[in-house]
């Protein structure tokens, strides 16, 4: 898995599949959340996304407020996380 940073936009390539993944990416919001009020997570290949950073993204959008735009490059990711109920609270749109 490849992180860049831009601004309030973390774009990821690759595959995230670990809980290494998971706490790197944790930490760059982490990072951004000191600056901005909303990230955009922009997931490029992934087919799936493990279910600590789907718990983790609704938290700090429904617990702490933040605003949160997910853009799934893949149709599978998009689906998946659709059929989670979780297109509103993530701003999901297919990229």
């Amino acid at each position: 898995m490849e992180l860049k940073i831009s601004n309030y936009v973390i774009t990821i390539n690759g595959n995230i599949s670990s809980v290494s993944d998971f706490e790197k990416i944790k930490d760059n919001i982490e990072q951004l959340r000191t600056q901005y009020d909303k990230i955009t997570l922009r997931i490029h290949d992934s087919l799936v996304i493990n279910s600590s950073l789907i718990g983790y993204l609704v938290k700090i959008v429904k617990q702490d407020g933040m605003k949160v735009n997910l853009l799934a490059g893949n149709n599978i990711l998009y689906e998946l996380l659709d059929d989670l109920a979780l297109s509103e609270i993530l701003n999901l749109q297919k990229v």
